[in-house]
């Protein structure tokens, strides 16, 4: 076996679809099965199976300790990828009345709110764990299965890679994300007709954004503390860090600081992907 995945996450989230996805890109998946089995089954199929993804999800909890059987297989297998999915409270709300299916733990509670919150609670350590956590609040399957692609292709080539997202605060914070920065303090162009329908990424925003006082530098002291995160993260065998930069709507001043700090770490040799989430919404 060269790859292994587990794929975990919270109900609604998008398991059912990530799964289908790694389907595609050849791992052999298996879903829901008990903790305590996972590395039996991983040893039964390693000699056959060159990738292989495992689904746990909250209903597993019922017959053990998720967490513990991750630790368990990584030990063994170190090159074990553990995947976690995650989803905004409300929108996870929106997805089981949508679906009209039942939560797993809504007979342990009064209503499909209380089973998301309890759900949350039970799964947090695992979250912590994880080797990638995707918000799939704003996600389409075409989006979902770049994010996994990226993260598979860019660990096997051992680079450490820097994911840069913009994003307005009014449509939520991306949940995925391991630093949040908030430029709401610099001046607006959404303000000044001739640059409302114009992006960070057009040069007149650019250099109308350039020319503010204090934007240099925010500028410089987000790549130093990003660089001292790099270097712990790298230490404690991470690949890969994401940088959050919001602003109100998410077209002009965290789309400019986006590009730009993505250009940085370019010029550093990391691997670098860089995601307007909602420039196209404002």
């Amino acid at each position: 076996m060269k790859e292994l995945v587990i794929l975990t996450g919270h109900s609604g989230a998008g398991k059912s679809t990530a799964a289908g996805l790694l389907e595609d890109l050849g791992f052999f998946c298996i879903d829901n099965l008990p903790p305590e089995v996972v590395y039996q089954v991983a040893s039964i199929l390693s000699n056959n199976v060159d990738k292989l993804a495992i689904v746990l999800d909250i209903r597993s909890y019922l017959f053990g300790n998720i967490q513990n059987a991750i630790k368990d297989v990584k030990e063994r297998y170190p090159f074990t990828k553990v995947i976690f999915l995650t989803a905004a409270k409300d929108t996870l709300i929106q997805r089981f009345a949508h679906t009209r299916r039942s939560h797993p733990l809504s007979k342990q509670t009064n209503s499909i709110g209380e089973a998301i919150e309890l759900e949350f609670e039970i799964m947090k350590e695992i979250m912590e764990i994880a080797d990638l956590v995707i918000d799939t609040t704003m996600l389409n399957p075409h989006q979902l299965r770049t994010k996994l692609t990226t993260f598979l292709e860019e660990k096997s080539e051992k680079t450490f890679v820097v994911h840069v997202i913009s994003f307005g605060f009014k449509y939520g914070m991306p949940l995925d994300a391991d630093f949040v920065f908030d430029v709401r303090f610099f001046p607006n162009p959404f303000y000044i007709n001739e640059l409302r329908p114009k992006t960070g990424k057009d040069e007149e925003v650019k250099e109308f954004l350039r020319k503010i006082d204090g934007v240099s530098e925010y500028l410089n002291k987000i790549y130093e503390l990003i660089n001292i995160a790099i270097s712990r993260y790298e230490a404690e065998g991470r690949k890969e860090i994401t940088v959050a930069i919001g602003c109100t709507g998410g077209k002009h001043r965290s789309v400019y600081f986006a590009e730009e700090l993505g250009q940085m770490f370019l010029s550093k040799d990391y691997k670098v992907t860089i995601e307007h989430r909602d420039v196209d919404l404002g």
